[in-house]
């Protein structure tokens, strides 16, 4: 791409020297010609040596405008720029194809590669049979953050370097039967995610833990392995017979010591109603704003000061006058409008096959939408669109499966996880035993908000997927719920009869009938402004009494700040305003919380005191039996030792180890 340009800019570097060295040969021949000038300017007169010297420089000016012409008249060839442009774009074009193919491969490579990783490191966690599921369909997950934190797997990234979610990818292991297991990988990375399942197959009779796989999972690529070995050294240790307890370098037989059994009590939930405290009214008071004024104009109480006389206003009051008035054809009627019409004679009926009749004469007729789907797949059953996704798995709420009889000397604890929870019930007396109640919490697929469940898929609808048409002559209503047409009216012979118009009451009967019927006439309003007695009416609708005001000699004003009411005069003056204060529930116990009009205690599980089997102490946490014998040996002691591990890795490069130049393929 850049043979192109190479050349045009040797050729503008070339024009420059040359114009360079012409300069440099302009400028020597002048310097010639003002030295041989000066040699010769004692044997020349004045007049004709610098007539030479004009003509000499007339001559160089007119080689040096010649040199410029030639520079100036470049023809540039146009063709041939627009087909090297051509060129150029072409390549351009196949180079980002070419890369653009290249990184999508490399991206899939990547995520296939993580898979893969996860795959085979879940596999071998998956060989001790105490780590898969027990039960036929029973689910096991092992996130990538699981795996991580257990030195299983290095942290995944992507081909561009993004860290892959450590809590979204996951590795679910599903039993199947006896001996087959479905193994599916999940991975997220940067917000695009891809699954795949494999169905797998652990030998309930096999020593050696090989994997044996179902077709889906052979491969016919061979893999490299390399041997990898390290130095494990072990320090001196003391070990002692059955039934002594290692002090140091001896053994002594000391009592025996095994975990003391707590009971346990739950106190149930409390619902009681909470406390009410009702609403309040309080008063603020703040001190006035004294004014100091001095002969001051001063109204009554409920005049205001305007322009040196008091003011004093009240609401315009209104007088109504009401008229009735009909449209055309209408005949008042008090507060109605009388309206008469020739009854019509009608010995056909119009109907409609499809649809509903409307103005008399015309058949409303609907159907269903057609639609096609912008966006995601087309569900004819709801009429709508959707999108699908892979549903998350979670665990649901504890749920009461059963109840359980342990011994007392049983650790209750060890049978408990994630997924299993035991709570004390009572003890029961006649077979001298515990009994629990047995929660379980099991794996379900769920879905975001208000999306619907589908297997392991999770359908999304959405209104903005949908794009809506009608076929025909139908057009689509206003409300875009169906499709409708207005189509002629049939008729059908009838016995003849004289009608109204709807709306219309009829009267008397054949000939003689006629039709009558009242609408509400048109309500007209006048409104006469007036004002209270010893009040005027000013031009501009207000009330108002006026009244001289009186000089008054006051030292001191007092009044109050804005939204404080005044409460007395003078120095008497009290500001104040009302609060309110909002009614609310409340808890009187500290540990509970308030739930609307309730206050929960929730319930609360704990160790009211620990039972030891008998011929056992109580000694804090732990059951003592105590030994009549206090023999002490000597410990047998064992010598720090040397050996040297080896294994076969992917992986030329893991932390301790060394490759010891060994391969193999499979």
């Amino acid at each position: 791409m850049y043979e192109e340009k190479e050349p045009v800019k040797k050729v503008k570097k070339e024009k420059k020297s040359n114009k360079f060295f012409h300069d440099i040969k302009l400028k020597e021949k002048v310097d010639k010609v003002k030295e041989k000038t000066k040699k010769r300017e004692k044997k020349i007169p004045k007049e004709p040596k610098e007539k030479k010297v004009k003509k000499v420089t007339q001559k160089l000016e007119k080689t040096e405008n010649l040199e410029k012409t030639k520079v100036i008249g470049f023809k540039p060839d146009f063709i041939s720029i627009l087909i090297k442009f051509g060129i150029f774009l072409l390549i351009a074009f196949i180079v980002i194809f070419a890369v653009t193919k290249i990184r999508l491969g490399s991206d899939r490579k990547s995520y296939a590669d993580n898979m893969e990783k996860m795959k085979e490191v879940s596999y071998t966690y998956f060989k001790a049979e105490k780590n898969r599921p027990s039960l036929v369909e029973d689910e096991i997950d092992m996130s990538l953050d699981d795996m991580v934190k257990g030195s299983l797997i290095k942290e995944l990234k992507d081909k561009k370097g993004n860290v892959c979610s450590r809590d979204y990818s996951y590795v679910s292991m599903t039993k199947k039967s006896s001996e087959d297991y479905e193994m599916t990988v999940y991975l997220s990375c940067a917000g695009e995610a891809e699954t795949a399942t494999y169905n797998i197959t652990y030998p309930s009779s096999s020593n050696n833990g090989d994997q044996k796989d179902s077709d889906d999972t052979k491969k016919d690529n061979k893999t490299m392995y390399y041997e990898l070995q390290r130095t494990v050294t072990t320090d001196e240790t003391y070990s002692c017979p059955s039934g002594y307890t290692l002090n140091g370098t001896y053994c002594e037989k000391s009592a025996e010591t095994i975990s003391a059994t707590p009971v346990y009590k739950v106190t149930p939930e409390k619902n009681t109603k909470a406390s009410y405290k009702s609403s309040r009214a309080e008063y603020e008071y703040t001190d006035p704003i004294i004014t100091i004024k001095e002969n001051v104009l001063k109204c009554s109480n409920g005049y205001t000061l305007e322009n040196g006389k008091c003011i004093k206003e009240t609401s315009v009051k209104y007088k109504t006058r009401y008229t009735y008035s009909c449209p055309d054809g209408g005949t008042p009627s008090n507060n109605r409008c009388l309206f008469t019409t020739n009854t019509d004679y009608k010995d056909t009926k119009a109907y409609c096959s499809k649809g509903r009749l409307i103005n008399e004469d015309e058949c409303y007729v609907t159907k269903d939408y057609s639609f096609k789907c912008l966006t995601g797949k087309k569900d004819s059953t709801k009429h709508s669109c959707y999108t699908t996704y892979a549903a998350k798995t979670t665990l649901s709420d504890w749920l009461f499966d059963s109840k359980v009889k342990y011994s007392e000397s049983t650790n209750i604890d060890r049978f408990e996880n994630e997924k299993v929870h035991y709570e004390y019930d009572y003890y029961d007396e006649r077979n001298n035993k515990n009994v629990y109640k047995k929660y379980v919490r099991k794996n379900i697929k769920v879905c975001d908000d208000d999306d619907i469940l589908s297997g392991s898929t999770c359908k999304h609808y959405d209104d903005s997927y949908i794009s809506k048409y009608c076929t025909g002559d139908y057009e689509l209503t206003s409300d875009s719920k169906e499709c409708y047409t207005i189509k002629e009216a049939n008729y059908k012979n009838i016995k003849g009869s004289y009608t109204c118009p709807i709306g219309y009451h009829k009267t008397g009967t054949g000939e003689n009938a006629h039709c009558s019927k009242y609408e509400k006439a048109t309500k007209t309003g006048n409104q006469t402004a007036y004002c209270s007695y010893g009040y005027e009416l000013t031009k501009d609708n207000r009330c108002l009494k006026v009244e001289s005001a009186i000089l008054v000699d006051e030292e001191n004003a007092y009044s109050c700040p804005e939204g404080y009411l005044q409460k007395k005069n003078g120095k008497a003056t009290k500001c104040y305003k009302k609060t309110t204060t909002e009614a609310y529930y409340y808890c009187t116990n500290s540990k509970a919380t308030l739930n609307g009009d309730r206050c929960i205690v929730p319930s609360v599980t704990k160790v009211i005191s620990l039972r030891c089997p008998s011929g056992y102490k109580k000694s804090g946490n732990q059951c003592v039996k105590s030994s009549n014998s206090k023999d002490r040996i000597k410990a047998t002691k064992k010598e720090a030792t040397s050996t040297t591990e080896k294994i076969w890795s992917k992986e030329k490069e893991m932390d301790g180890w060394t490759w010891t130049g060994n391969t193999k393929e499979e």
